[in-house]
């Protein structure tokens, strides 16, 4: 009975976060329709490389990004990418799980929020804290972290932060 029950709140989490996810898979396609390719992690889709990801990951600092999540869909700029960012992506995942189509307007009012505050509107936004928590967890746990891992890294032409 539990395995039955755990499948129908997969469904309902999927069936929630729907919206993002369509969004998320028509600029996957636009990806892959410029070089790009994709696979199949976990339940989500990961969308990279291609002239896509060599254009964002090409941008100057604060406009290029290692990877960013639209419900069960993730577009990286290159598999090396993806594969260094996935557990704070699947964060960004299990929160649209949680706030289905509200995620992407609360995500905005978070870094509206902060930067009305002075803050920095990424690094301080209330879903990027709750990423970079659980990365961190991990990579203590995994024995992984390094003084690179710091969040302050420069994102010069190699993207080292997921947005």
């Amino acid at each position: 009975m539990r395995k039955y029950r755990s499948a129908i709140f997969k469904l309902f989490a999927y069936a929630w976060a729907l919206p993002n996810t369509a969004l998320g898979l028509l600029f996957g396609l636009l990806i892959l329709g410029l070089g790009g390719r994709v696979q199949v992690v976990a339940g989500v889709a990961e969308f990279h490389s291609g002239i896509a990801g060599r254009f964002f990951a090409s941008r100057p600092h604060p406009f290029c990004f290692g990877a960013i999540t639209l419900g069960h869909v993730i577009l990286g700029t290159c598999h090396r990418q993806l594969a260094a960012l996935r557990g704070h992506e699947h964060v960004h995942v299990r929160q649209y799980e949680r706030w289905g189509m509200f995620f992407l307007p609360a995500y905005a009012l978070s870094s509206l929020w902060e930067v009305s505050h002075g803050r920095y509107g990424y690094r301080n936004n209330h879903f990027e804290r709750q990423a970079y928590a659980a990365e961190d967890h991990q990579k203590l746990q995994d024995g992984s972290y390094t003084k690179q891992d710091e969040p302050e890294s420069e994102c010069l032409h190699q993207p080292t932060k997921p947005l």
